[in-house]
């Protein structure tokens, strides 16, 4: 979900196999980054929002700015996958504690909402990448309506809403045709692991985000 330069240029053939692994490679490290953070942030308690917060953010910036750069990306990528476990660790173990077949159903839809989007990507000869513009504004309008209701109590239900949660799932998985799509097609090359770690990040984003939504979408009111 990074406004890359991919996204402003055209693209070329289609990604080498050797990018596509080695981005699968970084992504698997994010994610068992990603698992065990979860762990701490649940010991952070409420500190852990503000570090998840910082190192989420922060980790993003620099992610790209190294990229860039052409410098070493990967600990930023590092950063980001921690952030994230630390900051949602808290909601997906009191999920998994109170209502366990909820979370499985989440990540049975996340497998094949995953599934579904590499294999659109796979056979549809068409640069998804070009629904961002569209999916960045659908974002936005999510992010304010979230902060309005944390802001004004009485708007909380806005967030709590199948309508906003749903808006979640499709934005998310959205970008994930997007993500799928700057993997296959390449407009611009980075030297060194900065192509790899940079959408091996994007796709965590992208999935972690999109199991939150598929989360409160399914739970019992």
């Amino acid at each position: 979900m990074y406004n890359t330069p991919w996204s402003r240029g055209s693209t070329s053939r289609v990604v080498s196999g050797s990018l596509m692994g080695q981005t699968l490679g970084y992504l698997a490290g994010f994610l068992a980054v990603f698992s065990v953070a979860t762990l701490v942030g649940v010991g952070l308690g409420t500190a852990g929002l503000w570090v998840g917060i910082v190192a989420v953010f922060g980790g993003t910036l620099l992610v790209n700015r190294a990229v860039a750069r052409g410098g070493n990306a990967l600990p930023w990528g590092i950063a980001v996958s921690a952030g994230m476990g630390i900051l949602v660790g808290p909601v997906i173990w009191v999920s998994a504690l109170t209502d366990p077949h909820l979370v499985v159903s989440a990540l049975v839809s996340l497998v094949l909402a995953v599934a579904l989007a590499a294999f659109a990507v796979a056979w549809i000869p068409w640069d998804f990448s070009r629904l961002a513009p569209l999916l960045m504004v659908g974002l936005l309008l999510l992010v304010m309506a979230g902060m309005l209701s944390w802001l004004i109590p009485h708007l909380t239900g806005w967030t709590l809403s199948p309508a906003y949660n749903l808006l979640g799932v499709g934005i998310f998985t959205g970008y994930l045709l997007v993500d799928f799509s700057l993997l296959k097609y390449r407009g611009l090359v980075y030297t060194g692991n900065g192509a790899a770690v940079l959408m091996a990040t994007a796709i965590l984003v992208d999935v972690v985000n999109l199991f939150l939504f598929l989360l409160m979408l399914g739970r019992r009111r």
